[in-house]
């Protein structure tokens, strides 16, 4: 039943990105609210919340039930308080948000259990495997000019055969140190140079900051290492290589940036704004909200103001995901800054009780990875491990949506692969 249970585990997991492509399809095509994408999820949780329950053995298995028990309290609780201070109409649809949001703690708590008994469960060639899907079913889709576009109005860009640019940008940025990691394992130059293009590509297509940021980010830390390394070691042929190389890519990237749908975004969103030169964005706060946070901030603000008028019982267990309910004003925006959103949506108590469980897990793995000795799995651990975090509070769609928070929950608990 162990073993049974563990594949069919690692084949949805690896399945993630078709389950994703269907869940695209059937929003785009039929606008179904119970898509494949969630029945695949109920049942990653099923499989997972079956092992913690049945299989795992370990004498911590009960403190692992206790927290688990609360949460399924905290949202019975989270529940009964939407019921009485907005409807029961609405409740499916602050429940279902409302597991989505919960989906990130529970899977951590389950996959610690899996991996401390079965460290081997998903390797980092899975990851890899995963991460190439996922990067050709944006590539492909995209060259043929069959891809869903990323933005509805306003804007360009496609995400290939995928629903969500916010989600399928989070996937791209967190998992892309371990991909770059299998590259320099592999050392094979025309392979390197084949899928850091169709990488590049992708991030250039879907037209949203997060995964350019997270390129130039784990670029940038690994150029300044690897050429401290060489400077140390005298390696001066080695560097001119490497410099050339990075005046070409370089040279490449000036010609072709004008022609994707990144830098079409940027002149529309300053055409947009009415601003002639970049940098008087950042001289007034609106435009820097507008420009670098897409209105985060905004949204923000008025969720704020909408947490200091709620009721008491609210504040505590959290206003939920319908916003003013009941009102002229009422709002389904989501802040898309997932710390923020976890404390307004669900309040003090859902606030502590998941931050609690995330920090835990958080100080745990950094602690742990501390040990590793393989150099540069190590960079591109913590590499993974602080765009997630960062990315978190930045674009969203990190801790909150289940797509992207499996791979959360996987960079915190899995233990260090290396093939």
């Amino acid at each position: 039943m162990k073993e049974k249970s563990l594949k069919i585990l690692k084949l949805f997991l690896i399945a993630s990105p078709f389950f994703d492509m269907l869940t695209a399809f059937m929003l785009q095509y039929f606008n179904l609210d119970i898509t494949i994408g969630m029945i695949f999820r109920i049942i990653i949780i099923l499989i997972c919340l079956f092992y913690l329950l049945f299989i795992y053995k370990e004498k911590d298995k009960k403190y692992l039930l206790l927290i688990l028990g609360t949460i399924f309290l905290y949202l019975i609780i989270f529940s009964l308080e939407i019921i009485l201070n907005k409807d029961i109409t609405v409740l499916l649809y602050e429940i279902k948000n409302a597991f989505k949001t919960f989906y990130l703690p529970i899977l951590l708590l389950t996959f610690y259990a899996i991996f401390k008994e079965n460290k081997n469960f998903i390797t980092n060639k899975n990851i890899v495997t995963i991460y190439l899907i996922y990067l050709l079913g944006i590539f492909i889709p995209d060259l043929l000019k069959i891809g869903f576009d990323s933005y509805e109005i306003s804007k360009t860009g496609s995400i290939g055969f995928f629903n969500s640019a916010n989600e399928i940008s989070a996937i791209i940025s967190i998992l892309m140190p371990f991909f770059l990691l299998y590259l320099y394992n592999k050392k094979n130059f025309l392979l390197t140079i084949l899928l850091v293009g169709i990488l590049v590509f992708d991030i250039l297509s879907i037209g949203t900051k997060g995964p350019l940021l997270s390129f130039g980010i784990i670029i940038g830390i690994t150029l300044i290492i690897y050429i401290i390394y060489l400077l140390k070691n005298k390696l001066y042929k080695q560097l001119s290589a490497l410099l050339g190389l990075g005046i070409i890519f370089i040279s490449v990237l000036i010609i072709y940036l004008p022609k994707t749908a990144f830098y079409k975004n940027i002149k529309i969103h300053l055409n947009f704004l009415e601003v002639n030169n970049i940098s008087d964005i950042f001289k007034d706060y609106e435009l820097v909200d507008h420009f670098i946070f897409s209105s985060r901030l905004k949204f923000l603000s008025n969720t704020y103001n909408n947490y200091l008028n709620a009721p008491l019982i609210e504040k505590i267990f959290g206003i939920g995901y319908i916003e003013n309910y009941n009102h002229d004003d009422s709002s389904t925006k989501m802040i898309e800054m997932d710390y923020f959103d976890i404390f307004f949506r669900h309040g003090i108590i859902g606030f502590i009780l998941y931050i609690s469980i995330y920090l835990y897990f958080v100080i745990k793995a950094f602690k742990e990875n501390l040990t590793i000795k393989n150099i540069p799995y190590k960079i591109s651990y913590y590499l993974a491990f602080f765009l997630s975090i960062i990315l978190a509070f930045i674009t969203g769609h990190v801790l909150i949506a289940p797509a992207v928070s499996i791979f959360t929950a996987l960079i915190l608990t899995r233990k260090e692969q290396l093939q």
